[in-house]
């Protein structure tokens, strides 16, 4: 990309999880980037997703106009995080 400034904007354990992050802000018009980090080698890692520092509350609006997920509805109504969290 070009010399934009970058902040890690979220972290997540899949790549499809952060591709779809990545997709929506972009639809959004925020410029985004997703870079992988292994936690261990071979063992794990963390799909991390950047965005322009201008934009950032551009991002952070954007989520917050996202549809809840299943899990998110399901904390809500019970209080309990999903196994493995």
């Amino acid at each position: 990309m070009s010399d934009e400034e970058w902040e890690l904007f979220k972290v997540f354990s899949s790549l499809s999880a952060a591709e779809t992050l990545r997709l929506q802000l972009e639809h959004h018009k925020v410029p985004t980037m997703v870079e992988s980090r292994a936690l261990e080698i071979g063992m794990e890692a963390q799909f991390c997703v950047f965005v322009s520092k201008t934009l950032v509350h551009r991002a952070r609006w954007v989520v917050a106009q996202l549809p809840l997920t299943d899990a998110e509805l399901d904390f809500l109504a019970t209080g309990k995080l999903p196994d493995g969290e």
